[in-house]
């Protein structure tokens, strides 16, 4: 099969270098790549065949680059050769909509919906029957406090429809629930309109867990666990993921079938998704489902330890193929974000004998220099560094992880007297 005529994927977006050229370099020998972005490609040029760009949260104009790039294709435009893919979690609902107005697999745009609006999912959720989080969507910290009033503390104070976990805190008194309803309603994200509503959750006690499904014509497949490390409460700072293969314990079978039942609750046919779940006392519940592939480098753990590819897996769900979700490897992996220890400016960072660590297989560095890194709740993600390792188990990709970030050169200057 020659280069050309391999099946013709379109993603709408690319992420950050740092987060998402790995995801790129999955693709390059397994579909023709071509991107519509918001400007000229920069480092992402490397790997695409073509590009257009477009204002990405219009979907004419997308639609329009999404025909542009088609047409480029020996033979002009076929429909059944070209996939339309997305990972940008703000770009879900122009991606669905663009889709199905070429007949192209993905997400319905209400299934989008459901999965990028919160409150649409638990409501969908509730009609269908599943346990979900007792919740109330507020528009005002006086409305705020009286749902938390009415559900019990400790509860949960998030937007709607943001991402990354931005504005989403724990509250254990009245006082908490209006401080954080000021700090949630000050969030904002780029391509999100504001936020005119919020939700007041009911706090899921028990661990976290992810689960990552491959969704092809209704059917879910879930493929990996993620057994999830938070930090910086009353905040939900993800720092860490240990990462398998979807597990077959006797509860294991109960996730899978809550996930999958979640799954037809929110309409979703045809996808990779990302599935976060807390193990409660009564069963598992679900936080949120995000219908697009995860993020943190989840996928890349998930290929070291498996050798299943979800990034090709996405692709391929795209392109109306069936993947290959059948395991080539049974190892652990796992992933370690690396903080400062208060807020700083990085000055540098070099991860050269981070990444000769045995078992270590991908050091990534995620701020430049000069940038400010402000912890929770100052800052957004203020990460450092990202470390990957494989190991036999948790406790082993762990000690590779530890001696990984005791030789990293990092300078710091400390920061002081920074307002929350």
């Amino acid at each position: 099969m020659t280069p050309d005529s391999r099946p013709h994927l379109v993603i709408v977006g690319s992420g950050m270098q740092a987060h998402r050229e790995y995801s790129f370099a999955s693709l390059v020998d397994h579909c023709r790549v071509s991107a519509v972005l918001a400007a000229e490609p920069t480092w992402q040029r490397r790997h695409l065949a073509a590009h257009a760009v477009a204002d990405l949260t219009d979907p004419r104009a997308v639609g329009a680059a999404v025909a542009t790039l088609a047409r480029s294709l020996p033979g002009g435009p076929t429909p059944s050769g070209t996939g339309l893919l997305t990972w940008d979690e703000t770009l879900i609902g122009v991606t669905a909509q663009v889709a199905g107005e070429l007949g192209l697999p993905h997400l319905s745009v209400a299934a989008a919906a459901r999965c990028r609006d919160k409150y649409l999912g638990r409501t969908a959720l509730a009609e269908a029957g599943l346990p979900a989080p007792a919740h109330r969507l507020v528009t005002s910290a006086e409305e705020a406090e009286r749902a938390a009033g009415a559900i019990g503390f400790p509860v949960v104070v998030k937007p709607r429809s943001l991402a990354f976990g931005i504005g989403v805190t724990r509250a254990d008194d009245v006082g908490a629930v209006r401080a954080a309803f000021r700090r949630t309603r000050g969030t904002e994200l780029a391509n999100v309109a504001a936020q005119e509503s919020w939700l007041v959750e009911e706090f899921l006690d028990g661990p976290e867990i992810s689960v990552d499904s491959v969704v092809v014509g209704g059917r879910v497949e879930c493929v990996l666990l993620a057994r999830k490390q938070l930090a910086y409460a009353p905040y939900f700072e993800e720092v860490g993921h240990v990462v398998a293969a979807f597990p077959r314990e006797p509860w294991a079978e109960r996730v899978r079938d809550y996930v999958t039942r979640a799954h037809h609750a929110l309409g979703i046919d045809d996808a990779v998704t990302h599935a976060e779940v807390r193990l409660t006392a009564q069963g598992p519940r679900l936080v949120e489902l995000n219908g697009r592939l995860s993020g943190g480098f989840i996928p890349w753990a998930g290929r070291l330890a498996t050798g299943v590819d979800l990034v090709r897996a996405a692709a391929d769900v795209a392109l109306g193929r069936l993947p290959d979700l059948v395991p080539t490897r049974h190892a652990t992996a796992a992933i370690r974000h690396v903080y400062p220890p208060g807020d700083a400016v990085l000055n540098a960072v070099d991860l050269t004998e981070a990444a000769r660590v045995p078992g270590i297989e991908g050091a990534v560095a995620l701020a430049a220099p000069g940038t400010r890194l402000l912890l929770p709740p100052r800052g957004v993600i203020p990460r450092i560094a990202s470390l990957l390792a494989v190991g036999v188990d948790a406790a082993e990709c762990s000690q590779a992880l530890d001696k990984a970030e005791q030789v990293m050169a990092t300078d710091l200057t400390a920061l002081t007297a920074v307002p929350a």
